[in-house]
């Protein structure tokens, strides 16, 4: 099956926004379990895609990386899910100001990992 370019780049979008209608219409359980599975699915769709299009498929095997590769790559996409269970769950000033912080990192480590990774590796 092969779908539209239009429809496959923004499927995981499309995961993203389910699981965000999904916890706001309703606290059950089970709406709460299925937006979790759709998170789940956009994140590991993304980086899917990202491990499939990086340039520098190789990295230089002589880097000694602190955390797991398969931590490093999923740890973005689970610190904008605390922020957004913090900030559905409390009041607190306190909390949601570090939920805000949660979703900066998030967000500047996504964009740093797609700006070095799109780039062909240099030399120097």
């Amino acid at each position: 099956m092969i779908l539209p370019k239009v429809v496959y780049e923004n499927l995981p979008y499309v995961y993203f926004i389910i699981s965000g209608y999904l916890l706001s219409i309703g606290k059950a359980w089970p709406m709460f379990f299925s937006a979790i599975l759709f998170y789940c699915a956009g994140c590991i769709t993304l980086v899917v895609r990202s491990a499939h299009r990086r340039l520098d498929k190789h990295p230089t095997k002589s880097l000694r990386h602190i955390l797991p590769e398969l931590i490093y790559e999923y740890m973005p996409y689970g610190l904008a899910a605390i922020g957004i269970f913090i900030i559905m769950f409390t009041s607190n000033s306190i909390f949601q100001f570090a939920a805000f912080t949660l979703f900066v990192i998030a967000l500047r480590n996504l964009m740093c990992r797609h700006n070095n990774r799109s780039k062909k590796p240099s030399k120097f």
